[in-house]
This record gives C-alpha cells, structure tokens and sequence, in this order.
C-alpha cells in the first residue's frame, strides 16, 4: 500500500489531498542532503537567481492551489443555493430524441455610443442586444460547477528539484522570503479567476433568460430542429437500429424588422 502524505485528510473509505499551506512550502528540504560535492562551487550570483525564480514559482503555484481548495470547499457549502439560483435545467428548450437545446446567450447594453469617420458622425443607441454565442444541442444542462470549479485545487504542487531547494541558512532565508511573495501573488491569482469565472457564469446564465424575455416580446426567432428518421445504418463492425439525425436548422435571430409586433416586457 502506497504511503499517504502527511497533508492528506481521510474523506470516508478515500484520502483527500489538502494543497500543502505556506509553512509546509518554506520548510523544503533537500531529499538527498547536499548537491554539490566537495570542491564544487557555484558562482553566488548566479545560484541566488536561480533560487529565487524556483522559490517564486513554487510558493505562486502553491498559493494557487490552497486558495483554490478552500474555494471550492466553500462553494460545496453553498452547492444547494447555488443548484437553485444558477439552474440552467429549467432554460432548455425540448427538442426530438430526448434532446435538449441550449438557448442563445444574449447580451446587453445600454446608451451605447460608436463615433466614427474621423469623429465626424456618431451612432447613439438605447439599447443594444448581441448574440454572441447561437443555440445549441445539448443532452444535459450545464451546471455552475463547469465554472467554478477549477483542477489546480486538487493534490500536490510539484516542487523543484533538489539543486534549486536551500543549502545553506543564507539560502534558506533567500528561500523563505521569496516563498512568501509567489504565495501572496499565487492567493491573489486565485481570487481573480475565481471572480472572473463568476463574472462569466452569471453573464451566461442572464444571457439566456434575456433570450426568453426577448422571445416572449417578439424581439427574436425561437430555434428549430428537424429529427431525420435514417432507419438501419452502418455495417461491418457496426449497425445502427433507429438511426436518427437531429440538427438545428433555423438559429434564432434578432427581429428589429418586427417592431410594430413587440409586446411589453413582463418582468
């Protein structure tokens, strides 16, 4: 049986691997004692570089990976919340052979302004409305964790080799020091994708009930799908019985042309 790391913590009859803290990083040892043989000698210069880039390194992937695991040991704390308030299930539009397809994501601006030809003629708009990702087919909807949830939260960060780990007292507080700082930068990188990833999913998940408020207004075309019967397909190695195709064969489209049709918006 393969030894559990001293980081590990038991999750039922599993080992969960708990990204290692900032302690842990500062105190890398060598595992093989010293590099260098008797006589060897590297310049001071030159090593306190290479130090310090594997130090950085290291603490920033490791400040990563710990903020990213206390992220999502959080999110699973609000998992349920999250299940009810993102819960794209309900947006899917029914489509043939226990298919579903994915609405359009639509986005939104208000008092938009484009000046252009040198600053001689400028465009003012209300409103404006983009589609900036069409329908698709889909056989499940997505789910919030497709973009909060991130992999580098999960095992051990890989540390440098043993010729770029401290040697010396010197080297050790050049080693700490500059641990520290990646950690701190590795932490603040963490947050931002976390923040970034939110930023996208409530875009993505409002884009799609702006596309059913505008098609309950009149304002776009709904999406259409035809399910082509093929039958008995293949041969050889492989045959299919009810074969069907089901494609998107009309994506939905903005219809300013209908304007005088719109209904209010009930919101």
């Amino acid at each position: 049986m393969a030894a559990v790391p001293s980081y590990a913590q038991e999750a039922g009859d599993e080992y969960e691997i708990v990204p290692q803290g900032l302690k842990d990083l500062q105190a890398l040892e060598p595992e093989n004692g010293s590099v260098f043989g008797e006589g060897e000698f590297v310049p001071w210069d030159i090593r306190r570089d290479a130090i310090k880039e594997a130090a950085i390194s290291y603490g920033a992937r490791g400040g990563l990976a710990w903020q990213t695991y206390y992220i999502r040991r959080d999110l699973e704390t609000r998992a349920r919340y999250l299940d009810k308030v993102f819960d794209f299930g309900q947006l899917l539009i029914p489509a043939p052979s226990g298919l579903m397809i994915e609405p359009p994501i639509v986005s939104e601006s208000a008092n938009a302004m484009l000046i252009e030809y040198g600053a001689q003629e400028a465009a003012v708009s209300d409103r404006v409305y983009n589609i900036i990702r069409t329908a698709q087919i889909v056989s499940a909807p997505r789910n919030w964790r497709d973009y909060l949830e991130r992999s580098w939260g999960v095992g051990e960060v890989e540390p440098p080799p043993d010729i770029l780990r401290p040697q010396n007292d010197e080297e050790r507080a050049l080693w700490v020091a500059m641990v520290e700082k990646g950690w701190k930068s590795g932490v603040v990188q963490a947050n931002e994708i976390f923040e970034d990833d939110l930023t996208l999913l409530s875009a993505d998940f409002r884009g799609m009930i702006r596309y059913r408020m505008l098609l309950a207004q009149g304002m776009i075309s709904p999406p259409r799908a035809l399910q082509i019967d093929r039958g008995i397909t293949g041969g050889g190695q492989e045959m299919r019985v009810g074969d069907r195709a089901v494609q998107i064969t009309g994506a939905p489209e903005l219809m300013p042309a209908g304007a005088e049709t719109w209904k209010p918006a009930n919101r």
